[in-house]
């Protein structure tokens, strides 16, 4: 069974299902606080590639969800 034409050109979000770019940018933003939090209050808390590779996967949700 085929979906009309019109529902098959919208696309919606891979997590939550909605189709604007809101809630993957709103996961982008808290992935890069909770890469920057902890240096702010407890400096070398978190190593440091795991806090790049939590704001870049951060970054990268927010540049998709600003792309749809």
């Amino acid at each position: 069974m085929r979906e009309p034409e019109d529902q098959q050109d919208r696309k919606s979000c891979p997590i939550s299902g909605i189709e604007s770019g809101g809630p993957i940018i709103g996961l982008g933003i808290l992935l890069i606080l909770f890469a920057v939090i902890p240096y702010s209050i407890l400096p070398g808390s978190l190593p440091v590639m795991i806090a790049i590779l939590l704001a870049g996967f951060g970054i990268f949700l927010i540049w998709i969800g600003i792309a749809k």
